[in-house]
C-alpha cells in the first residue's frame, strides 16, 4: 500500500495529545533501576583496596549483588519481544533472538550464584536477600531447561520467567532491603541514588508545573465548565383542547444525574402548543431524463429509508367531469370532449396516442377506457365510443369511488408513458364541450292510443284504427337530462307494400298516396307539446327504386327544457291509413252487390294496411358547452385532478381561462397535510433528517451547492404564494439538515382550505442541487426545546423523559424521539491546554497546513480528523481542499452532511488569506471492481470458507482500514502485481486462472513484467473495492472454454 499525499493529516487523538507538556517525561532521570545501572556501569575503571589490602575495581564489588542484579532484571524493555519474535519465525533472527535472551539469563544466574556463594562464606546464608537470590535463580535456571531455547516454546518460557520477575519487582526489593546485610559500599550508593532521586523528582515537578502556570496565571486559559444538553420535545395534545401555551420554565423529569440528584428539563421560553397534526407527507419531482414524466412518493412519517425523489409511484393529473351528459346506459355511445384553447397556448406540432388514459364511473368502481387525443381547430379533442353491450356508466358512491355525485364522472389523466406534461402544462382552455351520440337504444319508453307498448314484438305504431290524428309518444329518461340536438326513431315497416307502385295502387281507391301521408313531431316541455320542425314530415320515404324504406323519424330539439318525451301524430291524409272509409266502402258495396245483378256488381275494395313496426331503435345527438366565465349556468361540473389527491378533485371557480395541466414551481416538490388545523395562522414543525443509506458510502454533497425552498398554501381550488418574509424560520436549508420550519400563513385556515378529509395542504417547491437532501426520518408538531438544569454534559438517551411532575389534562402524550444534543463535559485542563497551544501556533489564522486542519479540530469536536491537501495552481489563486472526517452521520465511512461542510467552510474562512479558493468536503470513495477466476484443490471440502478468505485477503491489502473500521486514508493506491501475488499463494488455491482490476489484467506475472498501478482518481479519493470470486472446475477444458471467458490452457 502507498500513498503520495505527504501529510496524512491531524487525528483527534494526536492534536488532543499534542501538548508542549513534560508530563511524564523526566527531564532528569529518577528511576532507582536506571540510576543504579548507571553506577554499576560507571564504576568499572574505579579501583578500591579493602583494609585487609585486596585491591580491585568497584564494578566487580557491587555486579555480584542480588540488587544489581534484579536492577539490571527491570530495566530490561520486553514489550516488543514476544511479536518481534513471532515475525522473525523460520529466518536467522529467531535463532539470534533467543540466544540474546537466553545469554543474558545465563548472566544474571552467574551474578546470583556468585552472590549466594560470597553470603554463604561470610555465614549470611539465611537472610532474606539471599532467600531473594536463590528464588530468581531457581525461576531463570528453570526457564533454561527442557532442551534447545531456539525452539518456540522454550524462548516464551524464558520471556514469561523474566516478566514475572519484573512484574514483582516491588516485592523482591523490599525483601533486600530488610535483610540487613548490603555490602557497605553498595548500601551507600542506594543511600545517595535515593537522595538523588528525590531531588530530580522534585525538579522534574517544577519543570512540569510551568506551562499550567503561564496557561491559568498568565494566559488566565481556564478549562471551559459544564454545557447544559438540550433536548427536543414531542407534545401531542388530548382532544378537544384547542391550543395552548406552556409556560417558560416548565419542569420535565429525566431521571437522575451523575451526583443521583433528581435530572430536571425546562422549557427556556413560552411555548405554543397547537392542535394541528401532520397525517401525511408527498413528493412529487418530474423527471426530466424521461420526458417530463411525474411522479408521485408517499413519505412515512416515521422510520424512512428511501431517499427523496428517487422512488415512487406514477403520478396521474387531469380533470374530473361530472354531467348528465355521461348518463350513458345502453347502445353504442360515442363521447367527444372538447376543450377550446385560447390564441396565446403554445399548441405543440402532434399529439402521440396515448399520451392521456380515461377512467369512467362504473357500478362496480373505475372503469380504463382508452381514447383519442388530438387537436383541432383550436380545441384539445379527447374521443371514445362504448360499444353496445359494455357496461353502463354510473354516479359515483363512497364504497367504491370514494366519493359521492349525482351524475356518472369522466376522468381525463396523464399516462406517463407518453408523458404529456410538457406540452399539456402550455395549453389554456376558456370553455368545455361535451358531445354524445348514441345509437341503437332499445329500452325506452313508447305509448300509442291503447297505452305502453312492447317495443320488443311487433306493434302497430298508430294503433288499430290509425285515422288521421292518430299518436304515439316516445321517450328515453336520460334524453331529458340533456341538451338535445337530434333525436332519431328509426324501424323496419312491417304489413305495408314494399313499394311506391303498390302503395299508390291500394290507396289510389281512396283518392290520396304514399306521399300523402305526413306526421308532426312534437317535445314536451312542462306538460306541453312544442312543434320540433315548421313542416310536416314524410311518413314514408322510397328510394330510387320505389323501394320503401326503413322507418325514420328525426327530431330537432336545440330549446333547453324538454323532458325527454316526443310525440308523432298522423297530419295526413285526412282518411288517415283509411280504416273507417274502408269499412263505409265496403259496406256499401256489400249492400249495393246485394241488390244487383252479378253483373252490375261493383268490385270489393282493398283493404288498407296499417302500418306495424319492428326492430325499432331509438338514438340521439346531444351537445352542452360550459363557458368558464359562466360556470353556475351549465350542468357540467369541471374539477382539477391535482397532486393531491386523485379521489379530492378541486372543483374550479369562474375565471377567464384555465391551465389544462398546471404548471408546476418546480420540479421537485414537496407536500405536507395537516389536520385539526382550524383557525390557525402559522405552521411551526421539526424536521428529522439523515444521510441516505443509498448513497452511503459514495454520497458526495458539496459545500458550495444550496437548495432553496419556497413556500404555497392550497386555498381550495389554487395555490397561494407565500411569501419570504413570512418564512420565520427555516433551519433545514432546503432539507439538507434536521431542523424547524416556521410559517406565517397568508391567512387564517378555515373550511375552504381543507379537503374532503380536513386536511390543510402546504407545498414547498424546491431549487437547486436537490441531491444534497437527507432522508426525511420524522416531521412532529409542537416540538418544543428543553435545557437541563442540573446536568453533568452528557446526551440524554432517547426516550428518558416521559412525564411531567404533575400531570397536565390538556396533554395527552410526550415524546422525547431524539438523543439529547449541544452538550458538554466540564473541559478537562489536558483539553484546554490543548486548545490554547493550538491558538498560539496557528495564531487564529490559517497559513500552513497544520493550522486549516488545527482550527477544525478546535472549533468541531465531532470531527475526527481533519486533512488539508493543496491544489497546486499553475495560473491564478492558490486552492486549499480540506477533507474532514466525522461520525456524526456515519460512523463507517466518516461522512458529514452538505450543511456541515459549509457549516466548517464558513468558519474556517475567516482565517484564510483572501486570495485563496477553499473547498471543504467529504472523502470521496471510489468502488475498485476486482474479478477473480480461481481453481481451489480437490481436497477443500469449504468453498464458501475460501471464497471468504480470498475476499479478506485482497480486502487486507487493498483497504487494511475497512476490517479494523479505521479513518480511511486518501490517495491509496495497490499493486496488481502484489495483488495478484497475495492471491496466488492461498493455500487453498490451486490456480488462479485471472485476475482483473477494474476489468484490466496482466496476461503474465512474472519480474520482468511491468506493472499496473491503480490509485484515485483525485487527492481525496478513497478507493472502495467490489470483490468477486469465481470458482471453476479443475476439470474445465476445450470443451466448456469460451473466447474471452473461461478459456484455460494447461
Amino acid at each position: 500500500m502507498a500513498t503520495s499525499i505527504k501529510t496524512n493529516g491531524t487525528l483527534r487523538t494526536d492534536y488532543e495529545a499534542d501538548l508542549a507538556r513534560l508530563d511524564d517525561f523526566c527531564v532528569i532521570e529518577s528511576d532507582w533501576a536506571k540510576l543504579l545501572h548507571r553506577l554499576v556501569k560507571a564504576s568499572s575503571g574505579i579501583r578500591y583496596r579493602n583494609t585487609d589490602g585486596r585491591e580491585g575495581t568497584l564494578c566487580s564489588l557491587l555486579e555480584n549483588q542480588v540488587l544489581t542484579v534484579l536492577a539490571d532484571i527491570s530495566r530490561k524493555k520486553l514489550s516488543g519481544y514476544g511479536d518481534t519474535f513471532a515475525d522473525a519465525q523460520g529466518t536467522e533472527l529467531q535463532t539470534f533472538y533467543a540466544d540474546k535472551l537466553r545469554k543474558d539469563i545465563v548472566d544474571w544466574i552467574a551474578r546470583l550464584d556468585n552472590y549466594i556463594h560470597q553470603s554463604w562464606k561470610k555465614g549470611g546464608s539465611e537472610s532474606t536477600a539471599v532467600q531473594t537470590a536463590r528464588k530468581l535463580m531457581g525461576s531463570l535456571e528453570q526457564s533454561l531447561q527442557n532442551g534447545n531455547t531456539t525452539e518456540k516454546n522454550g524462548y516464551y518460557r524464558m520471556l514469561r520467567t523474566v516478566t514475572t520477575i519484573q512484574e514483582q519487582e516491588d516485592y523482591h526489593r523490599q525483601q533486600i532491603d530488610v535483610s540487613g546485610d548490603m555490602e557497605p559500599t553498595l548500601s551507600l550508593l542506594v543511600a545517595q541514588q535515593k537522595n538523588y532521586s528525590d531531588i530530580a523528582e522534585a525538579f522534574n515537578h517544577l519543570l512540569a508545573t510551568l506551562p499550567e502556570l503561564y496557561h491559568r496565571d498568565i494566559l488566565h486559559a481556564m478549562p471551559q465548565a459544564v454545557v447544559q444538553d438540550n433536548v427536543y420535545l414531542i407534545i401531542t395534545p388530548a382532544e378537544g383542547f384547542a391550543g395552548f401555551i406552556l409556560p417558560k420554565g416548565e419542569s420535565f423529569l429525566a431521571g437522575q444525574n451523575a451526583a443521583g440528584e433528581e435530572l430536571i428539563y425546562q422549557t427556556t421560553k413560552e411555548e405554543y402548543i397547537s392542535p394541528m397534526q401532520c397525517v401525511a407527507v408527498e413528493a412529487v419531482n418530474i423527471s426530466q431524463k424521461r420526458d417530463s414524466r411525474l411522479y408521485k412518493q408517499s413519505i412515512p412519517l416515521e422510520g424512512m429509508d428511501e431517499m427523496l425523489f428517487m422512488h415512487g409511484e406514477e403520478l396521474h393529473i387531469g380533470w374530473q367531469i361530472e354531467s348528465p351528459m355521461l348518463v350513458l346506459n345502453e347502445g353504442e355511445r360515442k363521447v367527444n370532449v372538447c376543450f377550446r384553447l385560447t390564441a396565446d397556448s403554445l399548441v405543440p406540432d402532434s399529439i402521440s396516442d396515448g399520451c392521456f388514459t380515461l377512467r369512467l364511473s362504473g357500478a362496480e368502481g373505475w372503469i380504463e377506457q382508452s381514447c383519442n387525443c388530438f387537436i383541432e381547430a383550436g380545441r384539445l379533442c379527447f374521443d371514445f365510443t362504448l360499444e353496445f353491450g359494455e357496461v353502463a356508466l354510473a354516479p359515483c358512491e363512497e364504497e367504491t369511488h370514494s366519493m359521492i355525485t349525482e351524475y356518472p364522472v369522466l376522468r381525463i389523466l396523464t399516462d406517463n408513458r407518453i408523458a404529456p406534461y410538457g406540452w399539456a402544462s402550455r395549453l389554456q382552455f376558456d370553455s368545455v364541450k361535451i358531445e354524445v351520440e348514441v345509437t341503437g337504444i332499445r329500452n325506452f319508453t313508447f305509448c300509442n292510443e291503447l297505452g305502453e307498448v312492447d317495443t320488443s314484438q311487433l306493434f302497430q305504431p298508430f294503433g288499430i284504427q290509425a285515422h288521421r290524428g292518430t299518436w304515439f309518444i316516445f321517450g328515453y329518461d336520460e334524453m331529458g337530462l340533456k341538451s338535445l340536438q337530434e333525436v332519431c326513431l328509426k324501424g323496419i315497416w312491417k304489413k305495408l307494400p314494399e313499394t311506391k307502385e303498390e302503395f299508390d295502387k291500394i290507396y289510389g281507391g281512396y283518392g290520396t298516396n304514399a306521399d300523402a301521408f305526413q306526421i308532426t313531431a312534437e317535445w314536451q316541455q312542462k306538460g306541453r307539446w312544442i312543434t320540433c320542425h315548421s313542416e310536416n314530415q314524410d311518413l314514408f320515404t322510397f328510394d330510387d327504386l320505389g323501394k320503401l324504406k326503413l322507418a325514420e323519424m328525426r327530431f330537432n330539439c336545440t330549446e333547453p327544457g324538454h323532458n325527454g318525451f316526443f310525440r308523432v301524430t298522423l297530419n295526413a291524409p285526412t282518411i288517415g291509413f283509411g280504416t273507417d272509409v274502408y269499412r263505409t266502402q265496403f259496406t256499401d258495396v256489400m249492400i249495393h252487390n246485394s241488390r244487383c245483378k252479378k253483373k252490375e256488381r261493383k268490385p270489393i275494395p282493398t283493404e288498407p294496411p296499417v302500418p306495424q313496426l319492428a326492430e325499432v331503435e331509438l338514438s340521439y345527438i346531444a351537445m352542452e358547452e360550459m363557458v368558464l366565465t359562466k360556470i353556475g349556468q351549465s350542468s357540467i361540473r369541471l374539477s382539477c385532478i391535482t397532486e393531491l389527491s386523485e379521489q379530492n378533485a378541486c372543483p374550479i371557480c369562474c375565471k377567464q381561462e384555465h391551465s389544462f395541466l398546471p404548471a408546476f414551481p418546480a420540479d421537485h416538490l414537496l407536500y405536507f397535510a395537516f389536520r385539526n388545523a382550524g383557525g390557525e395562522k402559522s405552521v411551526r414543525m421539526y424536521i428529522d433528517m439523515t444521510l441516505p443509506k443509498e448513497k452511503i458510502p459514495f454520497y458526495n454533497p458539496q459545500s458550495d451547492k444550496r437548495v432553496k425552498s419556497s413556500w404555497e398554501l392550497w386555498n381550495g381550488n389554487a395555490w397561494k404564494t407565500v411569501m419570504d418574509e413570512s418564512v420565520h424560520i427555516e433551519e433545514t436549508c432546503g432539507l439538507t439538515q434536521s431542523g424547524f420550519i416556521e410559517i406565517n400563513l397568508p391567512e387564517r385556515i378555515s373550511d375552504k382550505h381543507e379537503d374532503q378529509q380536513g386536511r390543510m395542504w402546504l407545498r414547498a417547491a424546491l431549487t437547486g442541487d436537490v441531491s444534497a437532501c437527507l432522508i426525511i426520518r420524522g416531521i412532529w408538531i409542537n416540538c418544543i426545546r428543553l435545557e437541563a438544569q442540573n446536568g453533568d454534559g452528557l446526551p440524554l438517551e432517547v426516550g428518558t423523559i416521559q412525564g411531567m411532575p404533575e400531570a397536565d389534562e390538556r396533554i395527552e402524550s410526550i415524546a422525547q424521539p431524539l438523543p439529547g444534543f449541544g452538550s458538554r463535559p466540564a473541559e478537562t485542563e489536558m483539553l484546554c491546554v490543548a486548545h490554547q497551544n493550538a491558538r498560539i501556533q496557528n495564531r487564529h489564522r490559517a497559513l500552513t497546513i497544520k493550522d486549516y486542519e488545527q482550527l477544525v479540530m478546535e472549533h468541531f469536536p465531532e470531527v475526527d480528523k481533519a486533512q488539508c491537501i493543496p491544489i497546486p495552481q499553475d495560473k491564478g489563486a492558490s486552492e486549499i481542499c480540506l477533507v474532514v472526517f466525522s461520525r456524526v452521520e456515519d460512523g463507517r465511512y466518516y461522512l458529514s452532511p452538505a450543511w456541515k461542510l459549509a457549516e466548517i467552510q464558513q468558519l474556517v474562512r475567516q482565517y484564510i488569506p483572501p486570495f485563496v479558493i477553499l473547498r471543504v468536503m467529504n472523502p470521496v470513495y471510489e468502488q475498485v471492481k476486482v474479478h477473480c477466476k480461481a481453481v481451489l484443490w480437490d481436497s477443500v471440502q469449504d468453498e464458501g470458507k475460501a471464497i471468504r478468505q480470498l475476499v479478506v485477503l485482497a480486502q487486507n491489502y487493498i483497504v487494511p482500514w475497512y476490517r479494523n473500521k479505521e479513518i480511511p486514508s486518501l490517495c491509496q493506491s495497490f499493486s496488481y502485481k502484489e495483488l495478484h501475488a497475495r492471491m496466488v499463494n492461498h493455500e487453498n488455491l490451486m490456480k488462479l486462472v485471472a485476475l482483473e482490476v477494474n476489468g484490466k489484467s496482466l496476461p503474465q506475472v512474472d519480474i520482468g513484467t511491468k506493472d499496473m498501478v491503480f490509485k484515485g482518481s483525485y487527492p481525496w479519493s478513497v478507493l472502495l473495492p467490489k470483490i468477486e470470486i469465481e470458482l471453476l472446475s479443475p476439470h474445465n477444458g476445450i470443451n466448456s472454454a469460451e473466447i474471452g471467458g473461461n478459456f484455460i490452457i494447461g
